[in-house]
């Protein structure tokens, strides 16, 4: 029998397993704002969020530029 974290990757596509240490705050606000859904599935939409986020920033930051240098 192959150990867990072998069988786990195949069935969990475009995912991968870590272990991070967050503060107890942070984590228990998770929970909570979870209700009934996992905390973990929460924290990866904060996380895809944040980097969508960031990456519109960018964008509306390059436009603003290049239409500054064209005035």
């Amino acid at each position: 029998m192959k150990p867990l974290p072998h069988v786990v990757p195949s069935l969990v596509s475009g995912k991968t397993r870590i272990t991070i240490m967050v503060d107890d705050a942070v984590l228990q606000a998770f929970k909570a704002k979870a209700g009934g859904r996992g905390y973990q599935t929460l924290i990866n939409e904060t996380l895809r969020k944040s980097l969508e986020a960031d990456s519109l920033t960018h964008l509306i930051r390059q436009v603003v530029r290049e239409e500054l240098r064209a005035v």
